[in-house]
This record gives structure tokens, C-alpha cells and sequence, in this order.
């Protein structure tokens, strides 16, 4: 069980290192937004001073941050949120699915085989585990709190 609870506070972890990549890089500037691989687009939108960088930055960080939340919420630091299950069954499936993808998109498109790219899918690979174990753990206490004597009342 304690295993467990790293892997979804690792999931935590990750999440908010994501909060704090992609708000930081809207101040850190463009070596921050190259180094992390940023669009094309992102990146002349900031040389431009536009707002699709800042826009999209804001609200990969909100997306992340609400991962963490959610993560943080299956070990009771943070209050539950809405449709808890279902929100870690999805995260989990996307950040799967991302890492497993790698190495298939690779053989078609030779740009994603950097170091970059393999460290970003283990790392969101790792945090989508997190999630699922949230998940499990989540489902596993809600079957422990729902069981009710023959009469109603709580075990």
C-alpha cells in the first residue's frame, strides 16, 4: 500500500512540475519555451507578443494543476472532487496512452526520437500509473465505506 501511495504522490509531483514548467516558461522566455519543445506556433506567438503562448500556456498549466488535484484528492490532501473516479480513469488513460504512443508515432515521424521526447512520455507514463492507482485506491475505499450491515447501519 505504501508503494501505491508514492506512485500517486509522484503523479502529484509531476503534475504540478508541469504547472510550474509552463507558467515559468511564459517569464523565463523563449530558451525555456524551445527547450521544452513548445509548437512552432507557441513559439511565434511569443516572439510576436500574440496571445495564443500565454493562452495556451495558462491553460496546459490549469489542466496539469487540476491533474495534481485530482491525484491529491485520491490521498486525502485536498477535499474530493467532482466525478473523482472518472476524472483519474481518464487522466490515467491519456498519459498511457501518450507514453505508449511514442514509440509507434516514432517510426513514422523521426523527429520525436530525442531525448526529450522518450523522457516526457516515461515521466507522464509514470504520473498516468499514479493516476490509475489513485483510481483503484479511491474505488477501493469507497467499497470499504459503502458496506452496511443487513439493517442499513455501517459496519
Amino acid at each position: 500500500m505504501k508503494i501505491a501511495r508514492l506512485l500517486v504522490a509522484l503523479a502529484v509531483f509531476i503534475s504540478l512540475s508541469g504547472v510550474v514548467i509552463h507558467v515559468g516558461a511564459l517569464f523565463a522566455g523563449l530558451s525555456w519555451l524551445t527547450f521544452f519543445n513548445a509548437p512552432p506556433s507557441v513559439v511565434a506567438s511569443y516572439k510576436a507578443g500574440t496571445l495564443l503562448a500565454p493562452v495556451s500556456g495558462l491553460v496546459i498549466a490549469g489542466l496539469m494543476g487540476a491533474c495534481g488535484h485530482y491525484a491529491a484528492s485520491a490521498l486525502g490532501l485536498v477535499r474530493r472532487p467532482p466525478l473523482q473516479s472518472v476524472g483519474l480513469a481518464t487522466m490515467a488513460a491519456i498519459c498511457i496512452v501518450r507514453a505508449l504512443l511514442l514509440p509507434v508515432l516514432a517510426i513514422a515521424h523521426p523527429e520525436l526520437r530525442n531525448t526529450f521526447e522518450i523522457v516526457a512520455a516515461i515521466v507522464w507514463g509514470l504520473a498516468g500509473a499514479g493516476f490509475a492507482v489513485g483510481f483503484f485506491l479511491v474505488k477501493a475505499g469507497r467499497k470499504q465505506s459503502a458496506e452496511v450491515t443487513p439493517l442499513g447501519n455501517t459496519a
